[in-house]
């Protein structure tokens, strides 16, 4: 915000020196003008005087009509003088003074008027997004003061209901929801999420106007995740379980959320083995060596698993972060679908891996974890603990 308010004054001196300066200057315009109008003046007086002796030296003019005729010239020389002084002065101060009156008006009025109309309040939303150690009530303060001011802002609905969400205040989110709704005259994304809100206050069950409302998203957006989520909840509730693995699946195929991902493959884990399938899974416990604790939190790590004694291509691959560590994940053959390199099932065993390259380079390991030839049928959890690559 301090950056903010440096480029504002930048901008408003800016502004005050393009309406003074032409103000200020014109008004020493007007001085040397004057000037010269004094100077053409006397100039044309003693041009005067000068042919009135000459007529008066060739006897054209009497000594007494030439001292009344240099009077008149006088006269009226010094009255064009005055005249133009008083012109001049009242000019010049008028000019001094609207320069004057403009450099104290902008300022005075740039203020209030971006309080009221500017994005103020935008930016310190954007500000406290960034801020990891914003508290939730910080947030909510300043995301209701937004909607106050904009009532009609989708943006400021929509972050205002994940705060309640994310704060466990599922109703004021069904209302901020609902006004999202609104106010996007029922957009995809606003349906679904008011369906989730909906479905968590209902104590996860699926009634009539949750229903509608996912069947609403997906009629608008058949690729909306979260619609596709309680749509295969509601079809698994049914004991529709080919459906659920449907939605489910599809749902996989777009989310990039981990824990999304990871509910929905335990979904549709649950699903297969509801219908009689074999599924193939591995459950591994990721962890760090203690000595990589200072690693950088947002540091990438791909835990996957390929078939031994081969360089092949990963079958299953989940990625992760550095601070989501340590942490269980499940490698099944629902990863396996999303990578298209087979299956866990068709492998007779596994090497699993877990990765770490700071650079981005897949090729530079830093940092690496591995349990070599898994029996896939074996349900053990695997440990792989991550330390400096050899």
């Amino acid at each position: 915000m301090t950056q903010f308010w440096i480029i504002a004054s930048l901008l408003t001196l800016s502004g005050m020196a393009l309406v003074v300066l032409p103000l200020w200057f014109r008004s020493r315009r007007t001085t040397d003008q004057d000037v010269s109008d004094k100077a053409s003046n006397v100039a044309y007086f003693k041009e005067q005087e000068a042919e009135l002796n000459k007529q008066l030296d060739q006897g054209l003019v009497t000594p007494d009509d030439a001292a009344l005729i240099r009077t008149e010239l006088e006269k009226k020389l010094l009255e064009d003088v005055a005249e133009r002084e008083e012109k001049l002065s009242y000019s010049h101060s008028s000019n001094k003074g609207l320069a004057l009156f403009l450099a104290l008006l902008i300022p005075a009025m740039a203020v209030p008027v971006y309080l009221h109309l500017g994005a103020r309040t935008e930016l310190s939303v954007t500000e406290m997004v960034m801020d990891p150690n914003v508290s939730h009530e910080e947030m909510i303060t300043t995301l209701q003061a937004w909607t106050d001011k904009r009532p009609d802002n989708a943006q400021a609905w929509y972050l205002l209901a994940g705060r309640y969400m994310a704060k466990g205040e599922v109703n004021k989110a069904i209302d901020a929801y609902k006004t999202l709704y609104t106010v996007t005259e029922g957009s995809p994304q606003a349906a679904a999420q008011l369906a989730q809100a909906l479905f968590l206050a209902n104590r996860s069950q699926i009634n009539s106007e949750i229903r509608g409302l996912y069947q609403d998203a997906l009629s608008k957006d058949e690729n909306n995740t979260t619609a596709l989520g309680l749509k295969g909840i509601d079809a698994f509730e049914q004991k529709d379980y080919q459906q659920a693995v449907q939605a489910w699946s599809k749902a996989l195929s777009l989310e990039s959320n981990l824990s999304a991902r990871q509910s929905l493959s335990v979904g549709i884990t649950k699903a297969r083995k509801l219908m009689g399938e074999t599924v193939a899974e591995l459950r591994i416990n990721v962890e760090l060596a203690p000595e990589l604790s200072d690693l950088p939190a947002k540091a990438r790590v791909i835990v996957f698993a390929r078939e031994s004694g081969a360089r092949k291509p990963p079958i299953a691959a989940i990625p992760l972060q550095v601070s989501d560590l340590p942490k269980e994940v499940i490698l099944d053959d629902n990863a396996a679908m999303m990578m298209g390199s087979g299956s866990l099932s068709d492998a007779e065993s596994l090497d699993v891996v877990a990765r770490i390259t700071l650079s981005g380079d897949v090729a530079q390991v830093d940092y690496q974890a591995e349990v070599r030839d898994v029996n896939i049928k074996d349900n053990s959890v695997i440990q792989l603990r991550i330390t400096p690559a050899s």
